[in-house]
């Protein structure tokens, strides 16, 4: 595929008349998408048609690449921008084809930009003790996220999901449905700050995935936080063209954009209803809050501001918690069937002790994430460690130097020493983005 849409480029980029250069590159999309189509979602689309379902089921073997979804994206949006003349088209396959295959963003992302990431392949990488740092920083914690946090939250959340939830009142699936939300954000942030680290190791710089999405304001603000190198890629080919082909509708035409990018996007993680749902529901919350502002604002902003924050991040994050049970769910009616559980009398019991232990783990994750939500990156320690000294000052200068090495070392050291004595080996999970 790295070699279909490296000459799809090329050709486009050659061609001079615009009717022939669109059709070269609607010829490349289909080609390229061929692959993610047959592997991903044949299945889903015959078992959608009666009479179809015990073939597709018994027929169709069919092994999906890892990571295919987002390496397809990556080379989609190359042939985009050279379309759109953003960039030229690579002449040296080599530098294409380790851009696309590039290890640490290849099986899960984030998602490598062509007009960021690309022409860096084309320089001698470069390594800096700053760039290292971060990149040792980095991978530390997105370790820590997964391997402490993740995987000692996904017995409980696995029961929550599972065919066994049957015993459990309705407040132990919500604590379930809490877990999983922390679940999938310490995992697939984990990862990304995981090939990020590797990556800037290796002189590539990858953009930063997620930040801090947790502590949202809005669902706008959720999905401008989380998986940003995706929400750019559907911002930029999807939504921004949808809007722009449709102004003259005015709101109808943000409206249209915002229902039809998170129906893609739903789609997009999965091939299932329950997927359809997840990206319908927040692309309706989107309309909502776009449709509600000026109210909103006029209501919540008699409140004083501490509360006004508590009660839209509460709001938002039971939102996402609630839209993530689509999400987890083997299909529409188990999602169903949790959420109408957690929406009974059972919910004002006690839940069960097996569950709510495995709340601990989130405490670290949420901690170190608030003292670090302004900093670039969440191991950046400068934020809030002292910076200033007189400029003549070298002694003063070179004790804050070695004072910022030492709580680095020390922070990095207790990270190190966590993921050694709290993962379970026996429990370690396979990375949940895997599957998509």
């Amino acid at each position: 595929m790295a070699g279909i849409s490296y000459l799809f480029a090329n050709i486009i980029e050659k061609k001079e008349n615009e009717r022939k250069r669109k059709r070269w590159l609607i010829a490349g999309i289909c080609t390229v998408s061929l692959g993610l189509i047959y592997t991903k979602y044949s299945g889903f689309l015959l078992g959608s048609f009666r009479g179809l379902e015990q073939w597709q089921s018994t027929a169709l073997h069919i092994l999906t690449p890892v990571g295919i979804s987002f390496y397809t994206f990556a080379m989609l949006g190359y042939m985009l921008e050279v379309y759109y003349e953003n960039i030229p088209a690579e002449r040296n396959f080599l530098t294409y084809a380790s851009y696309i295959s590039f290890f640490p963003h290849l099986l899960s992302g984030p998602i490598a930009s062509s007009l960021t990431v690309l022409p860096q392949f084309s320089k001698k990488p470069v390594l800096t003790i700053a760039s290292a740092d971060e990149a040792i920083g980095e991978f530390i914690w997105g370790l820590f996220k997964k391997m402490v946090v993740a995987d000692n939250i996904s017995l409980a959340v696995s029961l929550c999901f599972s065919s066994n939830n049957s015993d459990l009142n309705g407040s132990s699936l919500y604590v379930g449905a809490v877990l999983f939300g922390v679940q999938i954000y310490a995992d697939f942030s984990g990862y990304s700050s995981m090939a990020r680290g590797c990556a800037k190791m290796l002189g590539i710089d990858l953009v930063q995935n997620f930040h801090t999405p947790l502590f949202s304001k809005s669902v706008s603000e959720y999905w401008r936080r989380w998986h940003i190198s995706l929400t750019t890629w559907f911002n930029s080919y999807i939504y921004n063209p949808i809007v722009f082909s449709i102004m003259r509708w005015g709101k109808w035409s943000v409206i249209i954009g915002l229902m039809l990018t998170f129906l893609i996007s739903g789609i997009w993680h999965g091939a299932g209803w329950q997927y359809i749902i997840f990206g319908v529901v927040n692309g309706l919350a989107l309309v909502y809050e776009m449709l509600t502002k000026k109210l909103r604002e006029k209501i919540f902003g008699k409140l004083p501001k501490i509360i006004n924050t508590f009660i839209s991040r509460f709001l938002v994050l039971n939102f996402m918690i609630f839209s993530w049970i689509f999400f987890r769910a083997n299909s529409v009616k188990e999602a169903v069937d949790i959420i109408s559980r957690i929406f009974s009398k059972s919910f004002f019991e006690a839940p069960t002790p097996f569950v709510l232990k495995y709340l601990v783990w989130i405490i670290p994750l949420i901690v170190i994430e608030w003292i670090q939500r302004n900093g670039t990156y969440t191991m950046d320690m400068l934020q809030w460690l002292p910076t200033k000294v007189t400029h003549k000052n070298k002694p003063q200068k070179q004790n804050l130097k070695w004072m910022h090495i030492a709580i680095k070392i020390t922070i990095y050291v207790l990270l190190g020493i966590s993921i050694y004595l709290f993962y379970k080996k026996q429990n370690m999970a396979e990375y949940y983005y895997f599957k998509f």
